[in-house]
């Protein structure tokens, strides 16, 4: 998933030059467009500069494995500060009181219904 977000901004940054190309282009055709320059000239630079960081930062996460799974997340994000399942699975929400009947959170299949319906 990381990996096709880095082409996404790949693809943004090429888009960025080619309008740029596209603007210094125009600009040529019009004697006095200094702005259309400036701004074509901005939009090159800031595409290639961009796409260096983007690059650097793709090599960089593609040597460490991290394209190597199909899903994105941190080490720390199922087994954080709040124990063993980190702060945002332990949190309330995830244990109240629908969430412990038997195939929810504990082995063994099926829900139990909550009290009072179902019988």
């Amino acid at each position: 998933m990381a990996e096709f977000l880095a082409d996404i901004a790949g693809m943004l940054e090429l888009f960025a030059i080619a309008a740029g190309l596209v603007l210094l282009h125009r600009a040529a055709k019009d004697a006095p467009a200094r702005l259309l320059k400036a701004a074509g000239w901005v939009l090159v630079a800031g595409g290639l500069v961009v796409g260096l960081c983007t690059s650097y930062y793709w090599y960089r996460y593609q040597s460490r494995g991290e394209f190597d799974s199909g899903h994105m997340g941190y080490p720390g994000m199922m087994y954080g500060a709040g124990g063993a399942m980190g702060p945002v699975m332990a949190g309330p929400g995830m244990m109240g009181p629908g969430m412990h009947g038997p195939g929810m959170m504990t082995p063994g299949g099926g829900a139990t219904p909550p009290s009072g319906e179902g019988r």
